[in-house]
């Protein structure tokens, strides 16, 4: 850390007695490194004398400071690269190039003192506010909450809920939103349907070995209001059309819900905002959550169903072509 101030140093003399040490050692083939590594050490050894006493005496500079004489930060760079490209060693030019602006990007950011978060919500608020909102409220709007889970469905958002709520723990690791979303106790009955008696956890007690959560009451009644407004949405074609067209999905199905789950829309299952001890939003956590797992599902489905008609058109092609052979050969 002492600068180097004269090719005459005594630390440039030290640098070249401990090269020829490092010689003595070897020829004596007492126990020691390798053969590599005395020659790495005797070379840096004397590179770094011989560079100091250079840049001294034929470049005028004032000092030297050796423990920056090393390729350290260039080859944390080169690994920085690497860990961009996916971990892969044997990088291309053009990878390079990409990664090396992501780097300055994120270098900026750290002068700005803005983090990654700060951008996606600035981001997020650059999207018309009004527009959100009238579609949103376009889209409660036109709900008419005439769609109730069957016994299975019901098992099945109990089995979701439970997912949910342990989802949310993990990330806020709180104690209170645990105590909030999931219980040990078993639930009585829930009536969703007046003409239905719902006996949601059957199929989680059926699976649960000891690993899974069972969702509260609150839990599951936000599911199973998040599952019926989905579910109402994806069969009404002109409100899946705005959900699909909207730049933001999440946050619009977000809004739709804090709507929808007022006392005057959902009728006689208010769920009210649940906030806990701590400040968690426990209503955006789960209702985040559960539009990641149902739109992932909803696109399988027109996967699915897409990759069907293709197949199914194909088949025809085929047979027509077949068909039409067949009258030509005749």
């Amino acid at each position: 850390m002492d600068p180097v101030r004269s090719s005459l140093d005594w630390k440039l003399d030290f640098l070249r007695q401990c090269s020829e040490f490092l010689q003595r050692w070897e020829d004596s083939k007492q126990p020691g490194l390798t053969t590599q590594t005395f020659l790495a050490l005797r070379h840096t050894c004397l590179a770094l004398a011989d560079c100091a006493a250079y840049l001294l005496d034929h470049r005028g500079m004032n000092y030297i400071l050796l423990g920056h004489l090393q390729s350290d930060a260039i080859e944390r760079r080169f690994g920085w690269l690497r860990q961009l490209s996916g971990a892969n060693y044997y990088i291309s030019v053009r990878q390079v190039i990409e990664s090396d602006r992501k780097i300055r990007a994120l270098s900026l950011l750290k002068f700005s003192g803005l983090s990654l978060s700060d951008i996606d919500a600035a981001i997020q608020c650059d999207v018309s506010q009004s527009s959100d909102d009238d579609i949103a409220d376009t889209i409660v709007e036109a709900l008419q909450f005439h769609i109730f889970p069957s016994a299975n469905d019901a098992n099945v958002i109990f089995y979701v809920a439970g997912y949910l709520a342990r989802s949310v723990v993990r990330t806020t690791k709180c104690q209170n939103c645990k105590e909030c979303l999931s219980t040990s106790d078993s639930l009585e009955p829930i009536d969703i349907d007046n003409e239905l008696d719902y006996s949601a956890a059957t199929f989680l007690d059926a699976v649960n070995r000891g690993g899974l959560a069972k969702p509260t009451e609150y839990t599951f009644l936000l599911a199973v209001h998040c599952w019926r407004v989905f579910e109402e949405i994806k069969r009404l074609s002109e409100l899946l059309k705005k959900i699909h067209d909207f730049l933001l999905q999440r946050t619009l199905f977000c809004k739709v819900m804090d709507r929808a789950t007022c006392v005057q829309t959902y009728g006689y299952l208010p769920i009210d905002s649940n906030v806990c001890v701590s400040g968690h939003d426990l209503n955006k956590f789960v209702v985040e959550r559960f539009f990641n797992c149902a739109a992932k599902n909803l696109v399988r489905e027109m996967t699915v169903t897409a990759a069907g008609s293709a197949t199914s058109t194909a088949k025809k092609k085929r047979k027509i072509a077949k068909l039409q052979s067949s009258a030509a050969g005749q």
